[in-house]
């Protein structure tokens, strides 16, 4: 009996434990924002007298970095401290606002929720020391000059009308930002004419960093309440910041100068008798060779030109590390080409060897192309040429293969100015089978003979598969895909795209994009793929 009664109470005991509730662990994230339930003043309050603003919300709330995050506009030189009470926040600001304006406290992101971070959106105060608020208003759409595609959160602003305007050190007088199809609407603003400029803003200091940053503007300027349009703006990158010599790099085997920005080609002329191998790299750096016998020194004029055409003068001293062991330490000796390993080829095709050093010998007769197991014919009975710096060789060549075409490059045919040598390199590429691709026409309509067209093919991630000059075109052997056309107004005729120049007033070249997607089958033709071109383009 006890222990049929102590089985029972362990029974029991079990079961309350199994049966007890416990809270979940985790839950759903929080992922709404906080919402301004009031404030004091009101939004879009008259004759407002006060120094103080206090913002109320339905959640607790912290403060993120607001000093640099507020933008009040017009620029108030107002100073303020601020004040952070759980769900709500009070701005004292030292002196009363300036009578008759209209003020708008854009917080953008400063204000966030206190358990995920979470931040008010859109968030912003209007109120008037007068006795009616400005009326005025800027609209418009901003877009990607290249692709086409609208601009999300990119800084639309308008500025004081001034002959000395800088946007790398003015901010605007209004300004807003765009949402994600690229519409921006600037309000409350006084009715008078302004300067209308669009930033990308990738650091939110209100600035404009040349460097990275796509801008665009409106030649003319715009008046806030009378001008009834909607404006669009193409944006594009526009580095016109002076060139400059950023740093030089001197190594036993090579000198380094390097540019504060990237330079489309560089004008040497060597000071006197000597002369040294060198050659531009991508990003701004042009690399001389150290080449026995020479001087300590050597003396050049450098003419640098960037992307907008303007040039730089340089005087430089080349002069190279001393030796201090009986062995060079050199860069690396390496090798690509165009087109890409294992890209297809037609059987006549031209062929680029691109080195990343200039080249002191290359041997033709032992680099062979093989067209099967019995056909190896050398470089040397094809035609081929070398680039003004000896580190590209192009080749226009002829091949019988079936399957696949193959450059063999014995080690020891190729040997840099610094010595060493292109190791073993064997090249495949399959022989292009044409039915599995398609082909292209069209052409521009409504041209304008003063201009050049440049119409290019591009595939989903807008980068250039192929690319023809002229009002008409055809582009043959085009993977099945999807693609977009586009075209560049080579104005100037200079066979590529210019950028503009705000300090000139100046627009880029324009760039139109076909409406519809391009879809392509293999064995495939497409006709009367046509694009049109605007008066306004021309």
């Amino acid at each position: 009996m006890i222990r049929t009664i102590l089985f029972a109470l362990l029974l029991l005991f079990l079961f309350d434990r199994c049966a007890q509730q416990v809270s979940p662990t985790g839950g759903k994230k929080d992922s709404i924002p906080p919402n301004l339930v009031e404030s004091n003043p009101l939004n879009k309050t008259l004759n407002f007298k006060g120094k103080k603003v206090e913002l109320f919300f339905d959640e607790y709330v912290v403060v993120d970095n607001i000093n640099q995050k507020l933008v009040i506009t017009p620029e108030a030189d107002n100073p303020y401290s601020y004040k952070q009470n759980g769900m709500s926040v009070l701005l004292s600001f030292k002196n009363e606002f300036k009578d008759s304006t209209t003020f708008t406290l854009n917080f953008g992101d400063a204000i966030r929720d206190f358990a995920e971070k979470n931040p008010a959106k859109n968030l912003k105060i209007v109120f008037s020391t007068g006795s009616s608020l400005d009326s005025g208003r800027v609209y418009g759409t901003l877009k990607d000059m290249q692709t086409g595609r609208p601009l999300f959160d990119a800084l639309v602003g308008l500025y004081n009308i001034s002959d000395t305007l800088d946007i790398t050190k003015q901010k605007p007088y209004y300004f807003s930002r765009t949402d994600s199809s690229g519409v921006f609407s600037i309000e409350n603003i006084q009715t008078r004419a302004y300067k209308l400029i669009a930033i990308d803003d990738k650091n939110r200091n209100m600035l404009f960093n040349a460097k990275d940053e796509r801008m665009g503007f409106l030649e003319e300027s715009v008046t806030a309440g009378v001008d009834s349009v909607s404006y669009n703006i193409s944006m594009f990158l526009s580095d016109n910041t002076p060139i400059k010599i950023q740093r030089t790099i001197p190594k036993v085997n090579n000198y380094s100068v390097v540019f504060n920005k990237p330079v489309e080609r560089v004008n040497v002329t060597f000071m006197n008798k000597d002369t040294l191998p060198y050659l531009l790299e991508a990003g701004g750096s042009l690399k001389f060779f150290n080449v026995e016998p020479h001087p300590d020194s050597t003396l050049v004029k450098l003419t640098a030109i960037d992307s907008l055409g303007t040039s730089a003068d340089f005087e430089q001293k080349i002069a190279f590390q001393q030796q201090r062991g009986k062995d060079r330490q050199r860069d690396a000796f390496s090798l690509t080409t165009l087109p890409e390993p294992n890209r297809p080829l037609e059987n006549t095709f031209t062929y680029k060897l691109i080195l990343n050093k200039p080249v002191r010998s290359l041997d033709d007769k032992n680099i062979t192309l093989i067209t099967d197991s019995l056909s190896h014919e050398p470089l040397s009975s094809f035609q081929w040429s070398w680039n003004a710096n000896h580190n590209i060789a192009t080749i226009t060549a002829k091949s019988f293969a079936k399957d696949s075409i193959k450059w063999d490059i014995p080690k020891g045919t190729i040997v840099s100015v610094e010595g060493d040598t292109l190791p073993k390199t064997f090249l495949k590429h399959p022989v292009l089978n044409e039915e599995d691709y398609g082909i292209i026409k069209g052409r521009v309509v409504n041209p304008d003979t003063a201009s050049n067209y440049i119409v290019e093919l591009v595939d989903e991630q807008y980068k250039m598969v192929k690319v023809k000059e002229g009002t008409t075109y055809t582009f043959s052997q085009v993977p099945q895909g999807k693609y977009f056309l586009r075209v560049t107004v080579d104005r100037n005729r200079n066979h590529r795209w210019d950028t503009g120049d705000m300090s000139k007033n100046r627009q880029p070249e324009p760039i139109l994009y076909l409406k519809d997607k391009i879809i392509l089958k293999a064995n495939f033709e497409l006709n009367d793929i046509n694009i049109t071109i605007n008066e306004k383009s021309k």
